[in-house]
């Protein structure tokens, strides 16, 4: 079971403190949050003698891949430059939102959905060129543009993509997460593992919200033995994220 513990806590000045992770565990980093200088150096300083896993969250402020306007030739530069981000640094994986939030009263679901496959297949076929495993996450957003069915019915008949399936987001938007663990198996690569209680994307530690890991860790053990786990935590300290990793690894021990 590879841990990876996200930027997220760290993002700009503080990302010094992600030199501090124990080595033995990775990390996953927000591309768009950094220039080509500032990786370069962070990501040498980060990873040096660490034998825990480097991915990567691809771009996605400002990027609706549903959308009609969507600035799709922009948005395929900035992946191709985290691409390559992914191949010089030896990454695992890159992380995609394949949609953003409902843009505007009335819009048209199915059209989105079409839209945020034809672009998400093209941003795929970019990285499979470049030997880069892109990862298709869920996403939080209350007015859902995809539900659970509207998202496997997209992507799930694509047998070529693969998945990185937000407990967080799962949980806000009411998914059955053994069912959709269930139907795509294996080609769920990692999770990003967070909690929260319906209300919003709180990114709560494991042990800080109401889900029950014991059965998440036990359909996980069944469905999706090798994916990667990303704790995408909102707060640190690190000190307080290792302590919360004891709890994980006792939990998929147990399960």
């Amino acid at each position: 079971m590879d841990i990876i513990i996200s930027h997220l806590p760290y993002i700009g000045y503080s990302v010094f403190q992600m030199t501090e992770i124990p080595k033995q565990y990775g990390v996953e980093i927000f591309a768009e949050y950094g220039d080509d200088y500032y990786w370069k150096h962070q990501l040498k300083k980060i990873m040096d003698r660490r034998t825990g896993k480097l991915s990567i969250h691809g771009p996605f402020c400002e990027i609706n891949l549903a959308a009609e306007d969507c600035a799709f030739e922009e948005v395929k530069e900035s992946f191709r430059r985290t691409f390559d981000m992914v191949s010089t640094y030896h990454a695992v994986h890159c992380v995609l939102h394949p949609h953003g939030p409902v843009p505007y009263p009335g819009f048209d679901r199915k059209e989105g959905c079409r839209r945020a496959l034809e672009r998400t297949l093209i941003l795929d076929e970019m990285a499979r060129s470049l030997g880069v495993e892109l990862l298709v996450e869920n996403m939080p957003f209350t007015d859902q543009i995809m539900d659970q069915e509207a998202f496997l019915r997209t992507f799930g008949p694509e047998k070529h993509l693969q998945f990185l399936i937000d407990t967080g987001h799962a949980i806000l938007n009411h998914w059955d997460m053994a069912a959709v663990m269930e139907e795509l198996g294996t080609r769920i690569r990692a999770y990003h593992v967070h909690d929260n209680y319906g209300d919003y994307d709180a990114h709560l530690k494991v042990g800080e919200g109401p889900t029950d890991w014991k059965k998440f860790f036990r359909d996980y053990k069944n469905y999706t033995p090798d994916a990667r786990l990303v704790l995408e935590y909102a707060q640190g300290p690190i000190e307080d994220i290792t302590k919360n990793i004891s709890l994980v690894e006792q939990l998929y021990k147990e399960a």
